[in-house]
């Protein structure tokens, strides 16, 4: 193997290291715009609920005031509301953690000017890039439907089990499809912040950059999928069927629970936007496009990184 090819386990460990040599300046970009971002994916999912404590508010002042007099703002414009404060943040943090993340790796100081002034030049681009990705499943869920639509014209017995095995068939294709050109364009949003690439120009060479290490980028992504899946349990566990049971739902317990799942939530955002960047930087040095080099003896990046002051950091 080559000493820059990309593993699992040497970019987790790389990430962790450049993360705990920087540990004030990422934890300022954490609560600058990942716990904002996670706390609203946690209200968001509280606010899905039935019955839940806005959407009884909302039928009290519908029922208080005359509608002619004021106008209440639905509770979905609060959805809408927060998906989109959400995907301000998250696009900030991105751009932000990507360039912090890669000039720690260079040796470079790392410093809250530049990650904000990232945050702020690659917000279109990163923005374009994300709306390309969703036109492509946005297609490709729809040729889906499309076929469900065109082949159950005629049938009587939808359930018929022929029916249904192609159905399924197709699903788990789309589903693998789907799978794959996120496997492939992983690398997009470092290709943005990092290189002059955007919107589908970015995803073609994340495409070719994953070119060779599409296997230990299936683990990855199946390494923090596992991660995001025990979360999503324990917080489905602990907060949701607590507050959806309307029982005292606000009291000081579950507020803690709530921010300590929006840390976590914050956590793995940084840690895998942080050693996407990484993987990044391997995939690149593998094909010799980087202007340094990498410890190869040891498998580890080159021990400069880590000896920045902190004085620099923030």
């Amino acid at each position: 193997m080559s000493p820059d090819r990309p593993n699992l386990w040497r970019i987790l460990s790389d990430t962790s290291a450049l993360i705990s040599a920087h540990s004030l300046h990422f934890t300022a970009l954490s609560i600058l715009f990942l716990f904002p971002s996670s706390f609203a994916a946690v209200v968001y999912s509280l606010l899905s609920l039935p019955n839940n404590p806005l959407q009884t508010l909302h039928l009290r002042l519908q029922s208080t005031f005359s509608a002619a007099d004021y106008q209440i703002p639905a509770v979905g414009a609060s959805h809408l509301l927060v998906s989109l404060i959400s995907l301000i943040f998250t696009i900030c943090a991105t751009a932000s953690i990507s360039s912090s993340t890669f000039n720690a790796f260079y040796g470079k100081p790392v410093e809250l000017a530049t990650a904000l002034k990232s945050a702020i030049v690659k917000f279109l681009p990163l923005l374009a890039t994300t709306l390309a990705v969703q036109i492509v499943i946005a297609l490709i869920v729809s040729v889906f439907l499309g076929f469900v639509a065109i082949t159950s014209n005629g049938i009587a017995d939808l359930y018929n089990q022929y029916y249904l095995a192609i159905v399924i068939a197709v699903a788990v294709l789309m589903v693998a499809l789907m799978f794959y050109l996120q496997i492939e364009w992983s690398l997009s949003n470092a290709v943005v912040v990092l290189e002059s690439d955007w919107g589908f120009a970015a995803l073609k060479r994340s495409s070719y950059l994953v070119k060779g290490a599409r296997g230990v980028m299936f683990s990855f992504l199946l390494f923090f999928l596992i991660l995001a899946g025990v979360f999503v349990i324990c917080f489905f566990k602990y907060v949701m069927i607590e507050y959806g049971s309307g029982a005292d739902a606000w009291n000081c317990w579950l507020v803690l629970k709530i921010a300590a799942f929006a840390v976590f939530s914050s956590l793995l955002s940084l840690y895998s936007v942080a050693a996407l960047t990484v993987f990044f930087i391997y995939c690149k040095a593998s094909r010799h496009e980087l202007h340094f080099e990498i410890d190869a003896p040891n498998g580890k990046l080159a021990d400069d990184y880590v000896t920045l002051p902190y004085h620099v950091i923030v």
